[in-house]
């Protein structure tokens, strides 16, 4: 994309895919409201709770800090106080070995403010990144000469002011913070996993909202108190008559978030600090980082739905590993110290070192993808997918258009194979040369005709898919825009039909509404397995295409020197 050196900068994904409703440059908030419940389960406890809590509010008008101090003491003794079941004794040391390894990165932060080569304890120091004289350098290149003004185009979160998401919010009983799209995570990815099929889900949404505020709203804005805002959440989580395995899954939720308070904490500490966009993390003890990469993905309330054991562990750990594909050039900008691709490379950008990791990172999915067992596992790894392309945050289309001559790249690769995380690296974190003999995936696919129109021309043709999409847009599970967003319109440019510039511009412009079919989707379908097995296997498709290598090489155009953690608000 000539334009991103020669022309005007681009501006803020969520700037782009606004314009059209002239949304850029004000100040228009959605309150950031949890106080209610979506039209499925208004006729449930969990509604009544709800509309309680609600009504004790407006009726004391007390919202300061201190209002729920009561509840939130009885739900931290609750969550200290875990049965010895398996799944709470994994959580605990799962917990324990992420925070040592945080602890000992803020350490050595804490000695130089940017730690230098090789600096760190012996379980993970940090790294200048290496790199090849290949495509992926030539990127890296363009970055650190300044490509698009210097300026990042990952943006902040915001709500999606689009009538058509308006439409679905108004349809399903869809409210406040439903209408900023990260919470997509709540509303659309926790009920997918169904590990309940009645207004318990919900529950489990709630209890996801620490983590989606956690992860990505620090400040509330329009002076309102953020401690007050925990506080009605605390209030929703502190439900009377809970059964023991909701509360055990609450506990879980909470004890996970010591991590995440500790993590936060630490990047508003250091984030006046100066990167220099080449810094990684390496780790030298593979099952130890794998619980690190698995807490920083936040998904446990739904722990308990998991496989049990190391099956699960992986999987919480592919959760975040999936989205940090995407974000490999704005983590080496922002220093992110939990970059699982980097960690899996030993800091190395070269192209062969990507494509074995990008190799390994599909089998991995694989073995996922076809365990009956891993079901909600592999729905929390797909869902995290799906977020990436909604988010309103990460500008992967834009990666993907600087990246997608890569993708033939992956045809030499045998991404079908199935392997777990031990398969493929060892107890030290390095990659393993030969991977045995293994199962191998057998992918039904018949052909998908398509029909779409890119600046008035009318590209049509059919593409090889998973039987198991065909069947879903033709019985009408899932839409077919999902297929002509997620993979037509790259297909179309990895084949020369279409050029960067018109590819962004659709993708740009068809942005929300691929984000409103999303939601729409899942929520008629009332979520149902045969709508999430079809989900995945969309997803899949992408992943055996090479989408995400060439999202994640792309994404490198940010990696240039900025200030830690300056990607959020703090």
């Amino acid at each position: 994309m000539p334009s991103e050196l020669n022309g005007a900068a681009l501006a803020e994904i969520s700037a782009r895919v606004h314009s059209r409703w002239k949304v850029e440059g004000k100040k228009s908030h959605v309150p950031l409201d949890v106080l209610w419940t979506r039209k499925a389960v208004r006729q449930s406890p969990l509604a009544t709770h709800v509309s309680r809590v609600k009504d004790e509010l407006l009726k004391t008008g007390s919202q300061d800090e201190t209002t729920y101090d009561s509840a939130f003491r009885m739900l931290i003794d609750e969550a200290r106080d875990l049965p010895s079941d398996s799944y709470s004794r994994d959580l605990v040391e799962m917990t324990e070995n992420a925070v040592q390894l945080l602890q000992d990165i803020i350490e050595a932060r804490s000695d130089t403010g940017t730690p230098t080569r090789d600096r760190g304890s012996s379980r993970v120091v940090a790294r200048q990144v290496s790199v090849g004289n290949d495509a992926v350098a030539k990127i890296l290149g363009r970055a650190r000469a300044g490509a698009n003004g210097g300026r990042c185009t990952k943006s902040k979160v915001v709500a999606c002011p689009s009538p058509a998401y308006a439409q679905v919010m108004k349809e399903f009983g869809l409210e406040g913070v439903a209408a900023y799209p990260v919470f997509l995570g709540c509303w659309w990815m926790a009920l997918l996993l169904c590990d309940f099929d009645d207004w318990r889900q919900d529950y489990l949404a709630i209890l996801d909202y620490s983590f989606f505020f956690e992860y990505n709203v620090d400040r509330v804005g329009r002076g309102r108190s953020s401690s007050a805002l925990l506080g009605e959440i605390l209030a929703m989580w502190d439900m009377p008559d809970l059964s023991t395995e909701l509360r055990l899954r609450r506990a879980h939720m909470l004890l996970s978030m010591t991590f995440f308070d500790l993590k936060r904490t630490h990047e508003s500490e250091f984030r006046g600090r100066e990167t220099d966009g080449l810094t990684a993390w390496v780790h030298s003890d593979r099952d130890a980082w794998r619980d690190f990469k698995a807490l920083d993905s936040g998904g446990f309330a739904h722990w308990l739905s998991f496989a049990s054991g190391v099956e699960g562990r992986d999987d919480m750990m592919l959760s975040g590993l999936v989205n940090d594909w995407v974000d490999l050039g704005p983590d080496l900008r922002y220093q992110e110290c939990n970059q699982s691709v980097l960690a899996l490379t030993r800091g190395s950008l070269a192209l062969d070192d990507l494509l074995r990791c990008y190799e390994r990172t599909v089998w991995m999915l694989n073995a996922s993808f076809v365990s009956g067992r891993r079901h909600v596992g592999c729905l929390t790894i797909i869902a995290a997918c799906i977020w990436e392309l909604c988010n309103h945050r990460q500008d992967v289309w834009r990666y993907f258009s600087l990246g997608f001559d890569l993708c033939p790249a992956v045809e030499s690769l045998d991404l079908y194979k199935v392997a777990e995380l031990a398969d493929c690296y060892t107890t030290d974190l390095l990659p393993r040369e030969v991977v045995g003999d293994g199962d191998v995936l057998r992918v039904r696919r018949r052909r998908h005709p398509y029909r779409v129109y890119v600046q008035g021309v009318e590209h049509s043709g059919s593409v090889q898919l998973d039987t198991e999409v065909c069947d879903a847009v033709e019985g009408g599970l899932l839409p077919a825009s999902m297929v002509e967003y997620q993979i037509i319109l790259p297909r179309l440019l990895r084949r020369g039909e279409i050029g960067a510039e018109a590819f962004l511009k659709y993708m740009d412009s068809h942005y929300c509404a691929h984000f409103a079919d999303v939601v729409r989707s899942g929520h008629r379908q009332r979520f149902c397995r045969g709508y999430g097995r079809a989900v995945a296997a969309l997803v899949m498709e992408g992943w055996w295409s090479g989408l995400y290598l060439a999202m994640g090489v792309g994404s490198l155009i940010e990696a240039r020197p900025d200030y830690i953690a300056n990607d959020r608000l703090h």
